[in-house]
């Protein structure tokens, strides 16, 4: 058995996420709500511009999701239900029909991204594939409300620890290690497994991969050896 670490945005999912959120939130908020969602990010910006290291996309899921503060779970699953509905053609089918054959010979896979959890759970769920999740996390008071607050983003370096806590888990310390990913922020992933695979890359990931010998997962679903 190996464990298949995989990214998900610009990875599994071809497209940014939370973009197809904010799609999404225009359905469902209100005008004043969608200014508060500008007014945050463009705070973030000039914030950005006089040596704030924060990255805007935190900056702006976390404007966002106050939006979304008192809404249930079951509301919350139903809203990231209809995210991935209405994008599925941003999903890599490719690299799904990948980790089935990872599946089928008897692999463990994990999907370790900075994507909010309860996104991944469902994108899990609609594709019905085996997977576990490890995600941004959003949190809930003791009667399942949604407080308005989300966890610290699981990013970088961040993506390693958390797959290291979940192999000590789940008793996989000693498996062989895949990983899937697309960028830079994802190279101490790359670099902490056995084998390394660059999805879709671009021309610097690729020279990347061509320096350290790691696979790359071209357009039409091939696993090609670099040069």
């Amino acid at each position: 058995m190996s464990i298949i670490a995989v990214d998900f945005d610009g990875t599994l999912y071809q497209h940014n996420s939370v973009v197809s959120m904010l799609k999404g939130g225009r359905k469902i908020f209100t005008f004043r709500q969608q200014c508060n969602i500008a007014l945050s990010l463009l705070k973030g910006s000039v914030k950005k511009m006089i040596g704030n290291k924060e990255d805007l996309r935190i900056v702006l899921l976390r404007s966002f999701f106050l939006q979304m503060k008192g809404i249930n779970a079951e509301e919350m699953h139903d809203f990231f239900k209809s995210v991935i509905d209405s994008s599925r053609e941003s999903v890599n089918y490719n690299l799904v029909s990948r980790l089935i054959e990872h599946l089928q010979s008897g692999d463990r896979v994990v999907i370790i991204s900075g994507a909010l959890q309860p996104l991944l759970e469902v994108f899990v769920q609609q594709l019905n594939i085996r997977a576990d999740t490890i995600g941004t996390e959003l949190f809930y008071n003791k009667e399942g409300i949604f407080t308005g607050e989300i966890g610290k983003n699981n990013h970088g370096g961040d993506k390693v620890s958390k797959l290291k806590q979940w192999m000590k888990d789940n008793n996989a310390v000693n498996e062989t290690i895949w990983a899937y990913a697309d960028s830079a922020s994802d190279i101490p992933l790359l670099e902490f497994s056995d084998k390394a695979v660059v999805v879709q890359p671009s021309v610097k990931m690729r020279k990347l991969a061509q320096s350290k010998g790691w696979e790359v997962f071209n357009n039409e679903g091939n696993v090609l050896k670099s040069a």
